[in-house]
């Protein structure tokens, strides 16, 4: 369908508020789910107080800034996190949409195809379950399986019913192919984590990942294939290397200082920075299959035809 340069922006900003209001919505999950609560029952409210929040005062961002952080009623300062998320999921809904709908189009500029709406609509729900696990293993060193599993579910079952939907080469043309491909891209992502945490914790005599890094890789593999899932695997420690690196310094620092350290001084959080890759290979696949993921993955093949005597590139 052909759509005009004031509506390809208004249907942008229309994404952007969607996003924002996903955001508030993550906020009660981020907060809520670690804690066995329900996301539904009760209304926002006040912690202190107790007092639920107003409708008007709880507009994604322009709620927090009307309310200038606090409270209505008694004041108590409101964390800047909650709009910052709001504001972060709408940007990264705004992303998708110029990659996955404007930059999607092949027939020319203002000619959006229906399946791209689709396609951006899978793709945010993808990264709407990744910003919760971002921010709940960053604050508890925890994935539920609330976010997890049921991402699992929803990107196999999703990928199955609309099996042209996950990126090339991961589409498929029928519903059992889909679903084919969502139980591979699960088993491979879940079980290339599940091995290494379990190597390097025999190695380390202690636990090296999360069993939710594992889930988590697996939601991951379940919407996007297995390739996507290893390339996540492999990309996702370069994404964390600013924050090991400050660990680093911070751990040497207590030790040349006489001080004592603690577990938390050596442990880092996956699940941001897998998030962090998987949402990177969202927004960059587009190119960076063609320019240089397909020939690496090629050479994998070539490898394993030459050391095994299979061709398994038409298999995979």
């Amino acid at each position: 369908m052909f759509v005009s340069w004031p509506l390809l922006v208004l249907l942008g900003f229309g994404v952007f508020c969607v996003g924002t209001v996903v955001g508030s919505f993550l906020n009660v999950c981020i907060y809520r789910i670690p804690w066995q609560k329900s996301v539904i029952w009760p209304a926002s409210h006040c912690p202190r107080c107790l007092n639920p929040i107003a409708a008007a005062d709880n507009v994604p961002i322009l709620g927090w800034v009307a309310l200038r952080g606090e409270c209505r009623t008694c004041g108590l300062p409101i964390a800047a996190r909650y709009p910052m998320i709001e504001a972060l999921v709408g940007l990264l809904f705004l992303g998708l949409y110029a990659v996955d709908v404007l930059l999607a189009n092949r027939d020319g500029f203002g000619q959006i195809p229906v399946s791209s709406l689709g396609v951006l609509a899978y793709h945010a729900l993808l990264v709407a379950l990744l910003v919760a696990a971002t921010f709940i293993d960053y604050d508890l060193l925890i994935i539920p399986d609330e976010v997890a599993v049921t991402g699992m579910a929803l990107g196999i079952g999703l990928g199955a019913a609309f099996p042209w939907i996950r990126p090339e080469p991961s589409t498929a043309a029928t519903f059992w192919g889909g679903l084919g491909v969502g139980l591979l891209g699960l088993l491979v992502g879940g079980g290339l984590t599940a091995f290494v945490r379990s190597s390097f914790s025999f190695l380390l005599r202690r636990e090296a990942m999360g069993f939710g890094d594992v889930t988590l890789m697996a939601m991951i593999g379940s919407f996007l294939g297995w390739r996507a899932a290893i390339l996540t695997f492999f990309l996702f420690p370069f994404f964390g290397l600013v924050h090991a690196g400050w660990k680093l310094a911070k751990y040497i620092g207590k030790r040349l200082a006489g001080v004592q350290s603690s577990s938390a001084d050596r442990e880092i959080p996956a699940g941001p920075y897998i998030s962090m890759a998987a949402a990177f290979l969202l927004f960059s696949w587009r190119w960076l299959w063609p320019l240089w993921a397909e020939n690496l993955f090629d050479a994998f093949y070539a490898l394993f035809w030459w050391s095994l005597g299979v061709d398994v590139g038409p298999m995979v």
